[in-house]
């Protein structure tokens, strides 16, 4: 898992560092909670293990903060505070803290911690896959999307009839999320994700593939007609303009397409084949 440390306390905090990188998990480190909260905003950690005394923002603030973005997954927050501090406690569970360890380091009980907030947080993302949403964007998953597909070529196989897939990319969707930060990214991801939507039929499909991947299912549809929803697409995206946090975005997209069915080939084989046609 992705962790974060935040403490004021270098020589405890490279001591947790330490045990958590031989553990398996992937480890940053940051001192104050401005810091903290700069790292967070760019870049979604699953657990984030915090003090209560914090330069700049406390901890309890920056758990409420955590709180309240409106992210994919779930980040579940562990609280360390003094074995006598039952304020400090108390405020950690009421800024909406999931768990709370007391000083000095036991790390027998840091890894059952742990271990409990990965069960958690593995339960949390079965149940988004399984819901069938992005819930950033609000169309399918890519999950749901396969299987949909899967049952779609064998359709196709069985009455003789052909499909289209269109993969639309955008291509500067990571220098956003690496230069802003994780919302911008995702509003943006969102409001391209409404003008696919408004573009297609009601018997076509818009998935979420990946992190800057849409699909577009065209039934019924060569793949070389395509070319005319991706012109619409071009005008569109032209002069489109996303505002979020102060930021004006502009999508730069690309889109590539493959016919469905393929000879043998499996939905899966269809998805990763390498033989898109790149429509400029």
């Amino acid at each position: 898992m992705r962790i974060l440390i935040v403490d004021r306390d270098p020589l405890f905090s490279r001591l947790v560092k330490t045990k958590l990188e031989g553990w398996g998990h992937t480890v940053a480190v940051d001192a104050t909670g401005v810091a903290a909260w700069e790292r967070i905003q760019q870049q979604p950690q699953r657990v984030v293990i915090l003090d209560n005394d914090l330069p700049g923002i406390q901890g309890p603030e920056l758990c409420r903060r955590i709180r309240a973005m409106k992210r994919a997954r779930y980040t579940y927050v562990l609280f360390y505070a003094g074995s006598t501090d039952k304020q400090a406690q108390i405020a950690a569970l009421e800024a909406g803290a999931d768990d709370f360890l007391t000083k000095p380091l036991n790390t027998v009980e840091l890894r059952l911690r742990l271990k409990n907030a990965k069960r958690l947080l593995n339960l949390e993302d079965e149940l988004a896959q399984g819901a069938g949403l992005d819930r950033m964007t609000g169309v399918i998953n890519d999950a749901s999307f396969r299987q949909f597909f899967r049952v779609t070529v064998a359709e196709a196989r069985r009455t003789q009839s052909v499909g289209a897939l269109m993969f639309v990319t955008v291509k500067n969707y990571q220098s956003i999320h690496d230069e802003h930060g994780y919302e911008p990214a995702q509003a943006l991801m969102g409001a391209i994700s409404k003008v696919l939507v408004k573009s297609v039929r009601s018997s076509d499909l818009v998935a979420r593939a990946g992190p800057e991947v849409f699909y577009m299912l065209l039934q019924n549809t060569y793949w070389d007609r395509c070319r005319i929803v991706a012109d619409k697409l071009i005008a569109q995206f032209a002069n489109m303009s996303v505002a979020a946090d102060g930021l004006s975005m502009h999508p730069d997209i690309g889109m590539e397409t493959v016919g469905y069915p393929e000879g043998d080939k499996t939905s899966d084989d269809i998805l990763a084949a390498s033989n898109r046609v790149l429509i400029r």
